[in-house]
């Protein structure tokens, strides 16, 4: 059973729909919108899923296991997440921040021991953007509001 948790923002209509999704990667020490605006990533689009294995009935059988964030920058990537990626075993704490049409915050998921585990950029010479930036990030642990997901990675 897999439990996936979609946003996706429409370039074209920004400003019909007005939502907006962050990635922070770092210190998590100023998580006003300011700081998001100033210190992280506006993303296209974000996704993050948990998983439970069932037996042939649809029983679950085994424990959820999650930490899988597939986000999407509209640009080429930065070279602090080039560097991310290209540095094998190198985690980072960071954050998703969903905000609404008055960069009012509507969930934040946090995570922790994230590592940079699949980066792809595509170009293509349609659309507003000609470039992307397609991420997969690994965690060992993720929280959403007061529930919290721990992997227990072996160390």
């Amino acid at each position: 059973m897999l439990v996936s948790i979609d946003f996706y923002v429409n370039p074209n209509s920004l400003s019909m729909f007005g939502h907006k999704c962050f990635l922070r990667v770092g210190q998590l020490d100023d998580s006003s919108i300011s700081g998001l605006y100033r210190d992280s990533y506006e993303l296209l689009s974000c996704n993050y899923a948990f998983a439970q294995g069932t037996d042939r009935n649809g029983k679950p059988q085994t424990d959820v296991k999650g930490g899988t964030i597939d986000v999407v920058y509209p640009n080429v990537p930065p070279t602090e997440l080039i560097r991310w990626m290209l540095k094998s075993g190198k985690l980072e704490n960071g954050a998703l921040v969903i905000c609404d049409a008055n960069d009012i915050p509507l969930q934040k998921i946090l995570f922790e021991d994230g590592a940079c585990v699949a980066l792809n950029v595509d170009y293509s010479q349609q659309g507003a953007s000609f470039t992307s930036t397609s991420m997969t990030i690994q965690v060992n642990k993720i929280k959403i509001g007061e529930v919290q997901l721990e992997n227990r990675w072996v160390k």
